[in-house]
């Protein structure tokens, strides 16, 4: 088994710190993001196919989230955290992935200490160390354990950031393989193995989407929110300044089409194993309805469980405490249904 570091709250941040973590904090003031609000984020999804995107919008309608669990899911963000705070708690551990040494941040909810609980295993940018925030405690609150590594491309620092860039990228990627069999091994108890979930927005939607696919069986579901489905097509119908911001990262797609195809979950999708939920909105114009629309009914074609929701008035960023609410009710209802779970807040 991988050698494990376990180091408290405190020790912890300096391990984070000794990384050169410059990652960003979360927004002090819920709704405060800089960037929310502007046309890179805002603006119109990419529609390329036969169907219109009011044609799309019929076929992957907006539901409404179960209203008992939105309405408390709004008093927990609305506390703040002022009457209990299980998020602020959690350790940095790391394993051994090859010669790459992966941090994760885990947090266990204290019902779940003894006993096996579902993992839901969150993928974003960032690097930061544990402390309270409304997304871990909604999970933890509904009896999941919650767990962040920082893979290669998190913003640990520079070099962190940069080794997942372009040709690196395919082997980058088997971090989310290496992390989910490790999480599960780490929360075995008695044998009797926890289910893992795999879950993330934008950048971490892409994770996600690649966990269900090109690693299909490391997780047993997954939730993917503002991703990406097939990045060669969407750089190829993408904006000329959005092609060249990020071409350095995924790759030319007039030079290297080939290295865009490997890193897609498109190209991956007859892998799909468990049960995948995708969930965009109507205003994103950094993802592409119809990539979805493709990347779904093929995966139908083969009896896969796999759903898309698009939310018309929904951007890139969610950070308005109703899209909060309204997205992470769904995300936690599709784990709690698929496993069978009652949803109960702590």
């Amino acid at each position: 088994m991988a050698r494990v570091k376990t180091l408290t709250v405190r020790a912890g941040l300096g391990a984070l710190l000794s990384l050169g973590s410059t990652g960003c904090a979360h927004a002090p003031v819920l709704g405060a993001h800089p960037d929310a609000d502007s046309p890179a984020y805002v603006g119109k999804a990419l529609v390329t196919g036969s169907r219109s995107t009011q044609e799309l919008f019929a076929a992957y309608p907006r539901r409404e989230p179960d209203s008992r669990l939105a309405a408390r899911l709004g008093e927990i963000l609305a506390d703040g955290g002022k009457t209990l705070h299980w998020s602020a708690s959690g350790s940095v551990e790391s394993f051994q992935h090859g010669e790459v040494t992966i941090p994760l941040v885990i947090r266990v909810p204290p019902p779940c200490q003894d006993r096996v609980c579902p993992v839901i295993v969150f993928y974003n940018g960032a690097c930061a160390p544990p402390r309270y925030h409304w997304r871990p405690e909604f999970f933890l609150r509904a009896g999941f354990i919650f767990v962040e590594p920082h893979i290669r491309g998190n913003r640990c620092d520079e070099a962190w950031a940069d080794a997942d860039n372009g040709s690196r990228k395919p082997e980058a990627q088997t971090d989310i393989e290496a992390s989910g069999r490790y999480v599960r091994t780490r929360f075995t108890r008695d044998g009797v193995a926890p289910k893992v979930g795999i879950l993330g927005w934008s950048y971490g939607g892409n994770q996600t989407l690649i966990g269900m696919t090109r690693f299909a069986g490391t997780y047993d579901a997954g939730f993917a929110l503002s991703a990406k489905t097939d990045l060669l097509s969407f750089f190829q119908n993408a904006p000329e300044d959005l092609r060249q911001a990020r071409a350095r990262e995924y790759g030319d797609p007039d030079t290297e089409p080939e290295l865009l195809r490997s890193i897609s979950p498109i190209t991956y999708v007859d892998r799909i194993q468990g049960p995948l939920a995708l969930m965009l909105g109507g205003r994103d114009p950094k993802v592409s309805l119809s990539d979805a629309d493709v990347f779904v009914r093929r995966a139908r074609a083969r009896q896969q469980d796999v759903s898309l929701m698009i939310v018309p008035e929904h951007g890139h960023l969610t950070e308005q405490p109703g899209e909060i609410v309204f997205e992470h009710a769904h995300v936690i209802q599709f784990f709690a249904d698929r496993w069978g779970r009652p949803v109960e807040l702590h």
